[in-house]
């Protein structure tokens, strides 16, 4: 849903260790299903549809996952029953002088760029042949962005199909599944560049969707 208007009190202020202070006149609020194990990873997956065709168009966002108020969020939306508010990204025009921004990235404790090994993504990729199209997905996924670059999502072949679950436990801060989400977006787009045609099906926890194989481009 877009905020054409986003009051600048629906945000925290600062998201500490990675970006510095967000102001930001518009935002994007995801909003999805409830429970978390149905809404979360789809409203992760459109969102970062909202986010790469926002960047597309030369507008400046960002994912907010702890740094605005739910309540107040809520409020600002119509949420029909049985859907709940997961987090926002604003968006808006960069500044010219991101000078500050660029400070607050230098000295993060969480860098937003490290990324995990392939070998941690998809522990079976040293020891199962995985077609190319399925590494070209991981390739992709592997750059998605996710809380606190956790990068919890993790791949697995099954016979044709490619299987996505998280790491550990879910969280209350932000769900891993909505991460995963974002990370079958970035999947699914490579993964189609690349002459893969399939459909994602849901499934349940631990385990978050599976990319099952249409047809593959020979």
């Amino acid at each position: 849903m877009l905020l054409p208007r986003a009051p600048e009190e629906m945000f925290t202020g600062w998201l500490l260790g990675v970006y510095g202070k967000v102001v930001s006149p518009s935002a994007f609020v995801l909003v999805g299903d409830t429970p978390v194990a149905r809404g979360a990873a789809p409203a992760g997956y459109v969102g970062e549809a909202a986010v790469l065709e926002a960047t597309r168009l030369g507008l400046a966002t960002c994912w907010i996952g702890g740094g605005f108020k739910k309540r107040k969020t809520t409020r600002l939306v119509e949420l029909a029953p049985g859907e709940r508010v997961y987090t926002v990204m604003a968006l808006g025009r960069a500044p010219d002088d991101r000078s500050a921004e660029l400070v607050a990235r230098a000295t993060a404790t969480v860098r937003a760029d490290r990324r995990v090994p392939l070998v941690e993504i998809a522990p079976s990729i040293e020891t199962e042949l995985w077609p190319a199209w399925a590494l070209a997905g991981i390739e992709l996924a592997r750059l998605a962005p996710s809380a606190r670059n956790r990068q919890p999502w993790r791949f697995r072949l099954e016979g044709d199909d490619v299987v996505v679950s998280y790491d550990g436990r879910e969280t209350s801060y932000v769900s891993k599944r909505l991460d995963c989400g974002i990370a079958m977006l970035h999947f699914e787009l490579a993964v189609r560049a690349a002459g893969c045609a399939g459909t994602w099906e849901m499934l349940s926890d631990p385990d978050v969707a599976r990319w099952r194989v249409a047809s593959v481009a020979t």
